[in-house]
């Protein structure tokens, strides 16, 4: 961002203060050309025992430094709010960067924590079986998803107990690195308690590049150490993230450890990454000064080798939830720019007006010497005047152009304000309501008139400390001067409901001054009590009796109770399909409910591709009878028979089911539904399922695999169905790293649609 980007952003921050500097200097420069229209009538008193050339120096003399100091102080001032600017731009950068950073590390702590837990869950018996489990292609091919997911993470992998690699993300087999010497091999395989370690950068022994490593012990079932996750991160994404926000040489922005080691940096610097810097601003205002986040300017230096080095101003913030820091720094040279042209535009000024001073005192003096020429120095001082009402008016209107920005950016901030979705309350350091938007009127039901000027426990339940009290008694919030929290709230008309508030400080003028922002959470609880309600259902109500159920019809529709009135039979045939019809659509919504919360679990095996379809074909053989459809397999060539995917054996079974179900509903009476294999590429193996219905139609392509829809919604539609088949046959071939699609065949090929689902061939 330039500086007049920046400068932008305060300006009507400090127009009061600009306005009056300016007033200043208008009333200095209207003064001297009173004095100077006037002077033949001032000079022209004569004071007794004075000379009137002395009276008119000194006078002379007073005005121009007059005019200078009044320069000075202008020019003064402007740099004091130069500097205040540039504070509270790079201190919002910095929370900026240190919110992005923040949300960096959520995923990749996450990343390295989800595989922790996967690997501790499955494979931590001992060394050998995690050597086992974990060097294979399958699990290659996980941790390189992983990566894939985030442009920050350069590779994961796994280490054994002797610092050996077992897996990683970057190629299979693994590299025959040892990696003990390693400072996180060596804090996770020394201290088992430490959790998530953040190593130091250091040099890649695959590509020779920085990178830093998060690190996450594997502990065997008897607590023995088993080996290390580690998680590489590359300080070049973070050299190219800061880039993008430098201005030229001028700024530099650095990602350092709590302990002060570099971690990434703009511009990349090699010789300091990896090393700490104990004598820099981060370590003066976190060590020495004792805080977490603030700006530092130091002064200017001169050094031997490098001649000066300009004062730097650097806003530092501490992350909150990792060992990290983040520092931006501004040369003077940025900061100062425009005070510079400024001052100069001022000195010109100033010199002009001083040159004027002297030429027209100096005409005076001569008028006191010579009487006779008293119309000519007239001209001269109305000549003088025009110049000084020239510059007078330059510099009116660039007030006027100062104060129609200032406006523009008053106007949008209000517009923000007023147009904000959520709630948005302001109040001072007494608690007292300086400000509330349309929205917040609109959850609480306050008029803003009655709310302004007043204080804040109008928002609080009745025994329930004040939005300001409750943040002052949040420790984090008194060290960060930020809170997220959810309580209850209450209307004007005493109705409570569930909040979410986010208050932040900001201090104008030297006091605390809160920002509220809240949103009305109660649609979102009733939906959480709904789903939670629904789950339960299903889960306890409905599945458990009705499996007695349907095992009671089957027994009896099964003759095991002997042979039963032939009116009664086709009731119990119909009851039990029905039985059969509802467990499925239980089943259907609770795998849908473990793959929303991530619970789905696959027994991946290396199985045979023609196996498999003959199975399937068996499988589904009563379905096909029962709507008088033809079940037919069609292997493109002899050599697929012979291959190998890597699946869940049931999860496969589930996708086929569903995919021959619809196809044989859609099938005409006597027709023919095909399961055909194909290789489309040396690796990948296609299944397809093609029947011979009238297709898809062209308005249900679209939400084809999306839950609960069906080409025929409406209530009389012939054909059954809960809409989820294939939503969920969707992520479970997903899950198993293949892809499932369709199309319509065309008329002369027969019709119908084609399912079909691409599998990796398993590698011998």
């Amino acid at each position: 961002m330039s500086s007049g980007n920046i400068l932008s952003f305060h300006k009507l921050y400090n127009l009061r203060n600009d306005n009056d500097c300016c007033k200043e200097v208008f009333v200095a420069i209207f003064t001297f050309f009173i004095i100077s229209i006037d002077g033949r009538r001032f000079f022209s008193m004569k004071l007794s025992g004075l000379h009137t050339s002395r009276i008119a120096k000194a006078l002379a003399v007073g005005l121009v430094v007059a005019i200078a100091l009044a320069a000075a102080a202008f020019v003064w001032t402007l740099r004091t709010q130069e500097i205040h600017k540039w504070e509270k731009q790079t201190e919002v950068f910095s929370i900026v960067l240190a919110e992005n950073t923040s949300q960096q590390m959520d995923f990749a702590y996450t990343a390295l924590e989800n595989i922790s837990e996967r690997i501790q869950d499955r494979w931590s018996v001992n060394e050998k079986y995690l050597i086992e489990q974990l060097s294979t292609t399958e699990f290659h091919q996980f941790l390189t998803e992983k990566v894939a997911l985030f442009p920050a993470i350069e590779v994961i992998s796994v280490l054994d107990a002797d610092g050996n690699v077992i897996n990683t993300s970057r190629s299979f087999p693994g590299p025959d690195y040892n990696l003990a010497d390693r400072d996180y091999f060596q804090a996770q395989r020394d201290r088992p308690s430490q959790g998530v370690y953040l190593g130091k950068p250091v040099r890649s022994k695959t590509t020779g590049d920085w990178i830093f490593f998060l690190s996450h012990r594997l502990t065997g079932s008897d607590g023995e150490f088993l080996g290390v996750v580690t998680l590489g991160m590359s300080p070049n994404f973070y050299a190219d993230f800061f880039k993008k926000l430098s201005v030229d040489s001028h700024a530099s922005v650095s990602l350092l450890r709590a302990d002060f080691t570099y971690l990434a940096r703009w511009p990349e610097n090699d010789s300091v990454m990896g090393k700490k810097d104990l004598t820099g601003s981060s370590f003066h205002l976190i060590e020495d000064l004792q805080k977490k986040s603030g700006i530092v300017i130091a002064p200017a230096e001169k050094t031997a080798g490098r001649g000066r080095i300009p004062a730097r101003m650097s806003a530092i913030q501490s992350l909150d939830k990792y060992p990290l820091i983040i520092n931006l720094s501004v040369d003077e040279e940025l900061y100062l720019a425009d005070w510079l042209q400024i001052s100069i535009a001022i000195a010109i000024v100033s010199s002009a007006a001083i040159a004027a001073v002297i030429a027209a005192f100096r005409v005076l003096i001569q008028l006191f010497l010579q009487r006779e020429s008293d119309m000519q120095v007239m001209v001269a001082l109305k000549s003088d005047a025009d110049v000084i009402n020239r510059n007078q008016t330059g510099l009116l209107q660039s007030l006027t152009e100062q104060q129609k920005v200032s406006k523009e950016s008053s106007d949008r901030l209000q517009a923000i304000f007023q147009n904000a979705a959520d709630g948005i309350i302001m109040i001072d350091a007494d608690g007292t309501v300086d400000a509330i938007n349309p929205a917040a009127v609109a959850i609480y039901g306050y008029p803003a008139m009655e709310v302004v000027g007043k204080s804040n426990h109008l928002f609080s339940v009745s025994g329930q400390p004040a939005l300001l009290e409750l943040a002052m008694a949040q420790p984090v919030f008194r060290e960060t001067g930020r809170l997220r929290l959810e309580i209850e709230s209450v209307r004007k008309d005493g109705g409570l409901f569930p909040a979410d508030f986010a208050i932040s400080e900001y201090y104008l003028a030297g006091k605390r001054q809160l920002i509220i922002i809240v949103r009305d959470i109660s649609e979102r609880r009733k939906i959480e009590k709904m789903k939670n309600e629904f789950i339960s259902t299903v889960s306890h109500e409905l599945r458990t009796p009705l499996t007695s159920i349907r095992g009671a019809l089957g027994l009896l529709a099964g003759g095991a109770m002997g042979d039963l009135p032939e009116k009664i039979k086709p009731l119990l045939l119909m009851a039990h399909k029905n039985c059969l019809s509802l467990t499925r659509l239980i089943n259907d919504l609770l795998d849908i409910q473990k793959i929303e919360a991530g619970k789905m679990d696959f027994s991946i095996e290396r199985l045979n591709v023609s196996a498999l379809l003959h199975i399937a074909q068996q499988s589904n053989f009563s379905v096909a009878q029962a709507l008088a459809v033809h079940l037919t397999i069609e292997e493109d060539a002899a050599y697929v028979a012979s291959l190998e995917v890597a699946v869940d054996n049931g999860r496969f079974a589930q996708v086929m089911a569903n995919l021959i179900s619809n196809a044989c509903k859609y099938t005409p009476a006597g027709g023919v539904v095909r399961l055909v294999v194909t290789c489309p590429t040396p690796t990948m193996v296609r299944v397809a399922v093609i029947d011979q219905g009238s297709g898809v139609p062209e308005s249900f392509r679209d939400r084809i695999f999306e839950k609960f829809s069906q080409a025929d919604s409406s209530d009389t539609r012939a054909r059954g169905g809960t809409g989820l088949g294939l939503a969920i046959s969707k992520v479970l071939i997903q899950q198993m790293h293949g892809d499932i699609g369709y199309w319509n065949q065309a008329a002369e090929l027969g019709g119908g649609a084609v399912f079909y689902v691409d599998l990796p061939i398993a590698l011998k």
